[in-house]
């Protein structure tokens, strides 16, 4: 493992742990990150993780493996430097963890001299480490992006702070490249899943957080995106002490309403997986799954998925009709069990485990999310078989016209125009009867498409006239029944 790879591993699961214990909290937490480079040769890299959550229990240090004896001692002793507190705490208690030891060493953690808290009541944890980086740029890049792929989630109770720092001799320069403010956070009454589509919308809106702010000509178009939500959750197994659970959120833009700056479509979709409120690491896991949906059932084909980098998946789709699409999943825990903190208080927070996301579970939740896109919005999602089917409209709707209007029977006309709810056909009577039967028509497929396969053996149309409110209202249920064998020729 080279230290780059190694160095974001443990970023990355520190970063994890910070953030659950903010969530254990339940409090408004700072998560502060801070990256400083130090010009030598090689650059000396020291990452600062803090949180303002609960005290740590330590348990998720000392599980900690990231293969730290393939790399030299020049490049990273393997130690890090813990400090954690929890709120009835009377002490700060520091600790040096040596990841070059086995689990089982005695050495691995050393306590070192306490200190005792001057003011008032607080708790939080920071962790530091120090290690030889010959591309310290490059990694602030990644670590930047990484931060933004956990803010796309908005929780409201975590403010993060992001400071680069490079440091050469006695000049110093200091960045903040996030962007966070009261007007970009999302409101502490909203659930997780609408914080979610709210951070998607933030996505889109800002040109993938290109933008340091919402991009002006997008921001006048944000009705125009069209959401789908969808949850799936572990509760019916009982498992009251790992309650798992699965959300999921689809954001799209029709083409043909885009504005200027998104033009054309897009015929790639970003899929951001988290899991535990952090980007997920088991990326190939739910590349699989989403793999396995049915799109087509939605209109959508999929030509080729894979996975671009840390927590996101790229689906390149045939002939879409959207500017855009996004798509975002969190697989998260609403409990976790007791573990006991250094100061001896018991606490529910995670171990250390991050263990494969619930496939089944995912699968449901996406697709919940795609049906309710398609139950609001049917034309734009309409199964691949229900759009060959739509094809026939134009001239099924037309020899029908001509039926009707070629017709001698005088009363024949009069039940036809009654029962497509028309009043007269005094002007351009080919055109309105031929777009009444196309638009019903087209109303019936709709409407059989949005139901499942099962719902669609079950219950069968009797015609073109049965979707017509209008239909129903005025004339009675007999009657149209009779009118309509007899118009089908049945």
């Amino acid at each position: 493992m080279e230290v780059s790879s190694l160095a974001r591993v443990l970023f990355r699961t520190l970063i994890y742990h910070s953030i659950q214990r903010c969530r254990v909290s339940e409090t408004l937490c700072r998560l502060s990150v801070s990256l400083k480079t130090f010009q030598d040769n090689p650059p000396l890299l020291r990452i600062s993780i803090s949180d303002t959550g609960v005290g740590s229990s330590l348990e998720e240090f000392l599980k900690l493996d990231v293969y730290t004896s393939v790399i030299s001692s020049e490049q990273w002793d393997g130690a890090l430097s813990i400090t954690t507190t929890g709120m009835n705490d009377k002490e700060i208690q520091h600790f040096c963890l040596n990841l070059n030891e086995s689990r089982t060493s005695n050495i691995r953690l050393i306590k070192l001299p306490s200190t005792y808290k001057i003011i008032g009541t607080f708790s939080g944890t920071e962790v530091c480490f120090s290690i030889r980086e010959r591309n310290p740029e490059e990694f602030d890049l990644w670590a930047v992006d990484f931060v933004k792929k956990v803010l796309l989630l908005k929780d409201p109770n975590i403010v993060f702070e992001l400071t680069l720092e490079n440091i050469n001799g006695h000049m110093s320069r200091r960045d903040f490249p996030l962007h966070e403010n009261d007007d970009t956070r999302a409101p502490l009454s909203l659930s997780s899943i609408k914080c979610m589509a709210f951070g998607l919308q933030e996505y889109s809106l800002k040109h993938g957080f290109t933008l340091p702010k919402e991009c002006e000509i997008c921001s006048s178009y944000r009705e125009l995106l069209i959401e789908g939500n969808g949850v799936a959750c572990n509760s019916e197994r009982n498992r009251i002490r790992d309650q798992l659970r699965v959300e999921a959120v689809i954001l799209v833009v029709p083409a043909k309403l885009q504005p200027s700056c998104w033009s054309g479509t897009n015929s790639t979709s970003q899929v951001f997986c988290f899991q535990d409120y952090a980007p997920s690491s088991h990326l190939d896991s739910c590349l699989a799954t989403l793999a396995s949906l049915d799109w087509p059932s939605f209109g959508l084909r999929m030509k080729e998925a894979f996975v671009e980098n840390e927590g996101k998946i790229v689906i390149e789709w045939e002939d879409t009709a959207f500017a855009f699409m996004h798509i975002a999943i969190h697989c998260y825990h609403k409990t976790y069990p007791l573990i006991k903190c250094v100061s001896g208080v018991y606490t529910a927070i995670p171990t250390g485990d991050i263990s494969m996301p619930d496939r089944n579970l995912i699968k449901k939740a996406v697709k919940a999310a795609l049906e309710d896109l398609k139950a609001s919005n049917t034309h734009l999602f309409l199964s691949s078989q229900a759009t060959k089917i739509r094809e026939y409209i134009p001239d099924l709707s037309r020899s029908l016209a001509n039926l009707i209007l070629s017709s001698n029977d005088s009363e024949f006309k009069r039940e036809c125009t009654t029962l497509l709810g028309l009043s007269s056909l005094q002007s351009n009577p080919e055109i309105i009867v031929e777009s009444c039967i196309s638009e019903k028509l087209a109303r019936i497929i709709e409407a059989n498409d949005k139901k499942s396969k099962a719902e669609r053996g079950a219950v069968v149309p009797r015609s073109l006239f049965e979707c017509g409110n209008s239909v129903e209202d005025i004339i009675d249920e007999e009657t149209v029944e009779a009118d309509e064998d007899y118009i089908l020729g049945y």
